[in-house]
C-alpha cells in the first residue's frame, strides 16, 4: 500500500526548474545553454464529473541559446544563432487516476527584451569570463502568442509493481514555436517505496492534494523518452540582427529526447535531478547528440 500521511494535505506549490549544461560538464556551454522556470500551482475542484481534481499553474521562464561556443562573433561560423526567449504561461491540468489533460495559453518575446544576453553575461562574471560579443547577431525581436496542450494516459500501474508506464503527448502552437511530441514515461522503484498513481505524483507534476487525497511519500528513478516533430522555431530560423553573409539555419524536422531523472519528496519538499540527452535540432550543428542537466525544486503548503 502507498505510504500516506493523513495530516499532510497540500494544495499549493511554488518551485523552480533550472536547466544548464554545466550540471553535466564544466566544459559545456553551447546550444541550449540555460533555462530558468518559476511556477506556482494550486489544486482545486474541477467541476467536471470525469476528472477528480484540477491544478491551475502560472509559469514564468527564460531560455538561452548560443552556438557551439558562448562567443562566436561571425554568423558564418555559428552552428546555431544566439537567441533568448522570455515567456509566461497559464495552464489548467484536469486529472483522474488514468488521465491528465492540460490546456494553456502562452505569451513570449525574443531578442533583448528576453534578458538572455544580460543573464548569460551575468552568470559568466562568476566564472571570470568576458562578456560575449556574439549577441550582437542574435535573433530579432518577435512576440509569441499561442496555446499549449498536453495529454498523458496511464498504460501500466499497480501499487504492487516496481514499474509504471504512461503514454505522454505534448503540443505547442505559437508564433515563435510550433511542435508536437509523443513518447513514454517510465518510473522504476528500487528504494523500497511504492509508486504513486499518476494523479498524485511528482513525476507528472500532480503531487498536490484535493478532497480526500493524502500526501504520498515518493523516491524513484524515471525516464521520459519522446520524439518531437518541429514545425517552427524562430530561435533557429528567425531573422538576425546582423547577418552580412545572409547565412540561413535549418530545423531538423524530427528530434528525440531522453530524460533520466531521480525524484524524491518529503511532506513539503519536492526535488529531482535530471540528465537529458537530445538529438540535434538544427541541421548546421556538427554535434549529433547534446546533453544538459536539470535541477528541479519546489515547496508545497
Amino acid at each position: 500500500m502507498c505510504k500516506i500521511n493523513t495530516h499532510a494535505q497540500t494544495k499549493h506549490e511554488i518551485g523552480l526548474i533550472n536547466d544548464n549544461d554545466l550540471y553535466v560538464s564544466f566544459y559545456l556551454d553551447k546550444y541550449y545553454t540555460n533555462g530558468l522556470e518559476l511556477f506556482y500551482k494550486q489544486a482545486t475542484n474541477t467541476g467536471y464529473n470525469f476528472f477528480d481534481k484540477k491544478i491551475r499553474q502560472f509559469t514564468l521562464g527564460q531560455n538561452i541559446y548560443n552556438p557551439q561556443d558562448s562567443d562566436v562573433t561571425k554568423v558564418a561560423f555559428q552552428e546555431r544563432p544566439y537567441a533568448g526567449y522570455l515567456y509566461a504561461n497559464y495552464s489548467e491540468h484536469l486529472i483522474n487516476s488514468k488521465n491528465i489533460l492540460s490546456l494553456g495559453l502562452t505569451l513570449g518575446v525574443t531578442n533583448t527584451k528576453s534578458g538572455a544576453e544580460w543573464a548569460q553575461n551575468f552568470i559568466h562574471t562568476f566564472y571570470n569570463i568576458d562578456p560575449s560579443e556574439g549577441w550582437k547577431t542574435q535573433v530579432k525581436e518577435k512576440y509569441a502568442v499561442g496555446v499549449l496542450a498536453n495529454y498523458t494516459r496511464n498504460i501500466l500501474y499497480k501499487e504492487s509493481l516496481p514499474i509504471s508506464i504512461s503514454w505522454t503527448n505534448k503540443a505547442k502552437l505559437n508564433t515563435v514555436f510550433t511542435n508536437i511530441s509523443s513518447g513514454i514515461a517510465i518510473r522504476f522503484n528500487f528504494l523500497k517505496t511504492v509508486l504513486a498513481p499518476i494523479s498524485n505524483s511528482t513525476f507528472f507534476g500532480t503531487a498536490l492534494q484535493y478532497g480526500d487525497e493524502k500526501w504520498i511519500k515518493e523516491s524513484y528513478f524515471g525516464i521520459k523518452s519522446f520524439a518531437t516533430y518541429q514545425i517552427k522555431d524562430d530561435t533557429v530560423t528567425g531573422e538576425l540582427d546582423k547577418n552580412p553573409t545572409q547565412k540561413e539555419f535549418h530545423l531538423e524536422p524530427w528530434t528525440w529526447q531522453n530524460d533520466f531523472g531521480f525524484y524524491w519528496n518529503s511532506k513539503h519538499i519536492n526535488f529531482s535531478y535530471h540528465i537529458i540527452y537530445c538529438t540535434r535540432n538544427v541541421k548546421e550543428m556538427r554535434t549529433k547528440i547534446t546533453r544538459y542537466g536539470s535541477l528541479q525544486f519546489s515547496y508545497k503548503f
